[in-house]
């Protein structure tokens, strides 16, 4: 018997369609030096708009094998349209409430 659960467990269908995987792009190799630095290929810092001086975040999961690597100024980007979005959401429920509590009350409102 199932319980209610805070989560939905869905199944897959096998026969469904695949999704297109993504198109990966080789944009060159950099040798790890002894003090582990690398030199990012200059194709991948165009393409990736990677400036001298900009701060990259390296993402990843240990047992993968894969990382990814994020420029923080478009990280920071997302993070700003983001938070301005959760807060002007939240400032605008607010002042709703806020104008809600002040409105006087309806004939309906009032028994009449």
């Amino acid at each position: 018997m199932l319980r209610n659960l805070p989560f939905r467990i869905t199944m897959k269908d096998k026969s469904s369609k695949k999704k297109p995987q993504s198109k990966m792009t080789v944009f060159g190799t950099a040798p790890v030096s002894s003090r582990g630095q690398i030199v990012i290929p200059a194709k991948l810092r165009k393409a990736q708009n990677i400036n001298s001086g900009d701060t990259l975040i390296f993402t990843g999961n240990p047992d993968s094998g894969y990382f990814h690597v994020l420029n923080a100024n478009s990280f920071k980007g997302f993070t700003d349209d983001l938070n301005n979005l959760v807060f002007n959401n939240k400032a605008e429920a607010n002042l709703a409430k806020k104008e809600k509590k002040n409105k006087p009350p309806t004939e309906k409102e009032n028994g009449k």
